[in-house]
């Protein structure tokens, strides 16, 4: 069949980025056709005329001390940021960049089943417009299946308003299938939308360590062997992690480089990223997607919680693989954490095994269907 996927903007977060890799890739191995739905980039000016000679010189200064001699005059800023990140995007993931006016009912005809997810798109700090994240621009007329795959709220409490509520609901009752990503989404599905809901893996614990393998073979090995990536750094942070480098003696590497974007330095390539965890012999992080990578690639993980960006996310994961010690409060620290990857492994490929025949099953059923009319 040919699927629609629905996510938020692939842009430079490599969880993002790669939840949507994932996705794909185990819906192709599956036979279907995938394009991933997205909003059109529109990289509009960001300064006055009278600035941009000062603007243009800045860049030039900046992009010449850093090896990069191509004039900057016609260069958007944030194309540059995300210029690595990009050419991972464009090289694996299949998309459809979308106008505003394009997001309508006439997409019916195009695809034999839309789904929406995985990743936090239903939040609606993060996914805008959010009804779209519920295919609202599909009308009643068309008989295309609507499937949600490890959807995500992102808190244990729904961040919507009450006319949110009143439109989701709606929305949302008409999706033959629903799963989401953490276990709280059941219960956020079931009182407030009415709908039930399966609970599933994240798409990239959906692939195994040798899938990830492939696409870093010729990266160069990293500078260091403690993997660091926060995403919101502290002072206190930053000490943290000297002490933890200094007694386990280790050399820590940083694979986060949002300061780096403000200063207009590009994010590093998705591959990079990746192979941090094959050279890391611990990881320190407070994010998501790094913890479940940490996982995939069995190395010991130091989970910060992040309170700001969500705290039910990084429970649900830990909890499925009773890894709830990695979760640590800075004050209260007590030494690295011991895991047993054996266990972990055991539950993981459980686990995979639930969440894909869940999805393969309700797309035979579609498949059927199709066929059968």
């Amino acid at each position: 069949m040919k699927i629609a996927i629905i996510t938020l903007p692939l842009n430079t977060n490599y969880g993002g980025i790669l939840q949507a890799y994932a996705l794909q890739t185990v819906l192709q191995r599956m036979g279907h056709d995938v394009q991933h739905l997205q909003p059109k980039v529109e990289f509009h000016p960001l300064h006055p005329v009278w600035k941009m000679p000062f603007v243009w010189s800045k860049r030039l200064l900046r992009k010449c001390f850093g090896g990069e001699w191509r004039l900057p005059v016609f260069e958007h800023p944030h194309r540059w940021i995300r210029r690595y990140t990009d050419v991972f995007i464009y090289k694996h993931i299949e998309m459809r960049p979308l106008s505003d006016e394009e997001w309508n009912a006439s997409l019916a005809k195009d695809y034999d089943v839309f789904m929406v997810g995985s990743d936090q798109v239903w939040r609606p700090c993060y996914a805008l417009p959010l009804e779209r994240y519920f295919l609202s621009f599909l009308d009643d007329t068309g008989s295309n299946p609507r499937i949600a795959y490890a959807a995500s709220f992102g808190t244990e409490n729904c961040e919507f308003s009450a006319n949110q509520i009143l439109d989701c609901r709606k929305l949302l009752q008409k999706f033959s299938f629903v799963s989401v990503r953490e276990q709280s989404g059941t219960e956020i599905c079931k009182r407030i939308f009415g709908v039930n809901a399966s609970h599933v893996l994240d798409p990239t614990l959906l692939l195994s360590k040798d899938d990830y393998l492939k696409l870093i073979q010729d990266q160069s090995p990293s500078k260091g062997n403690l993997m660091v990536y926060i995403l919101d750094e502290t002072p206190d942070t930053q000490l943290f992690i000297s002490q933890i480098a200094a007694s386990e003696k280790l050399i820590p590497f940083n694979t986060n480089y949002s300061l780096g974007n403000r200063l207009g330095i590009p994010q590093l390539p998705v591959e990079n990223w990746l192979r941090g965890f094959v050279d890391a012999k611990l990881i320190i992080t407070d994010s998501f997607h790094a913890c479940v990578f940490a996982i995939i690639f069995n190395k010991p993980f130091i989970c910060i919680g992040n309170s700001e960006r969500g705290m039910e996310r990084f429970h649900s994961l830990l909890d499925l693989f009773g890894l709830q010690h990695c979760l640590i409060n800075l004050n209260s620290f007590c030494g690295v954490p011991f895991i047993d990857w054996n266990s972990v492994n055991t539950r993981l490929e459980e686990f995979r095994e639930c969440s894909l025949k869940d999805l393969k099953r309700v797309l035979k059923t579609f498949e059927r269907g199709r066929e059968s009319n």
